[in-house]
């Protein structure tokens, strides 16, 4: 036997798939479990998400007075 383990976003989706899990032949069990909503995704879209959301409003760039030239130089450094 081989389990899989899935994560689906909203509840509607996963009910769907549960559904069709269910009846297929060859699908010996199907469980469903509901994670709590306060728990935190560790995945790394999240926590670039959190990343870009704490940076908002700041102007990282200002600094930058030719961002062609910037870009260049960088790109030059891996030459």
């Amino acid at each position: 036997m081989t389990t899989i383990k899935i994560s689906v976003r909203n509840k509607q989706d996963a009910n769907l798939l549960y559904r069709m899990l269910k009846r297929i032949s060859f699908v010996d069990n199907v469980e469903k479990a509901e994670s709590n909503e306060n728990e935190i995704n560790t995945g790394q879209f999240s926590e670039l998400s959190k990343l870009i959301e704490a940076m908002a409003g700041q102007n990282l760039f200002k600094n930058i007075s030719d961002p062609i030239t910037w870009q260049q130089n960088l790109r030059n450094e891996w030459e």
